[in-house]
């Protein structure tokens, strides 16, 4: 019997007529492309809808690729089927940024179980709750900074600076532009010491927020270049204000 494995998708693109080429992140093999033929086909199994970013796929690799080349995907099903996110517009715009956020920092061909499961378990957190999710951006952004290696130091004293340049808080401000003011460092040092179930706990105004997430994705770029050009977020901010 065929193994199942697990993943998520990043992104798909279209190959040929009918067939998508599939970016994912799997459970078990880390960063994967598929091919996926005859998707969009009259005939085809599967609707294209399935493979949409941040759908939690189970499917069977078939086919040895080449150097170069793609594996096959066959017996394709929903790993997790939303219940929330796709009818609540405030969340379906959390999974798009998150979808490009993940599609343009997770680029190592490797397995990483603690990763996979941190995206997983926090987006189905997303999916079930009802209300208090309005930081879960910058929470899922701050966290993520922790796969990739430049995870903030926790060493907050009052009044300090966050210097984004160095991941650290100061007590003097910064001669470059690249730091947190004393208001925003404050909040940023509650956030990281804020588990996802109490994010509803640091309280800001919509504004507050965005600044901060503006903020948080140039301490993002300024260690992970790959980040330029990210462009939902705007969309975000508009309707978390």
């Amino acid at each position: 019997m065929d193994d199942k494995i697990q993943g998520f998708v990043l992104q798909n693109i279209r190959y040929g007529d009918t067939s998508l080429v599939v970016r994912m992140y799997t459970l078990n093999n880390g960063l994967q492309s598929y091919i996926v033929k005859g998707v969009r086909g009259k005939a085809s199994h599967y609707r294209v809808a399935l493979f949409q970013p941040m759908t939690f796929l189970s499917f069977v690799q078939y086919g040895k690729p080449r150097q170069g080349g793609l594996a096959f995907l066959k017996d394709v099903e929903l790993a997790y089927v939303y219940q929330t996110i796709p009818f609540v517009m405030n969340k379906s715009a959390i999974l798009i940024y998150l979808s490009e956020l993940l599609s343009r920092t997770l680029t190592q061909q490797e397995r990483n179980d603690e990763l996979y499961g941190f995206v997983s378990q926090s987006i189905r957190w997303l999916d079930l709750v009802e209300s208090g999710y309005a930081n879960f951006p910058l929470y899922f952004t701050l966290e993520l900074s922790r796969f990739l290696g430049f995870y903030p130091q926790s060493n907050y004293q009052p009044q300090a600076f966050f210097d984004m340049m160095e991941g650290q808080f100061v007590m003097v401000q910064p001669v470059h532009p690249y730091y947190f003011d004393k208001e925003s460092s404050a909040v940023l040092s509650h956030l990281l010491h804020c588990g996802i179930d109490n994010l509803s706990s640091v309280v800001m105004t919509g504004a507050q927020r965005n600044a901060l997430l503006d903020g948080i994705l140039t301490f993002m770029r300024l260690h992970a270049p790959v980040l330029k050009g990210l462009q939902s977020h705007e969309v975000l901010k508009e309707v978390l204000r």
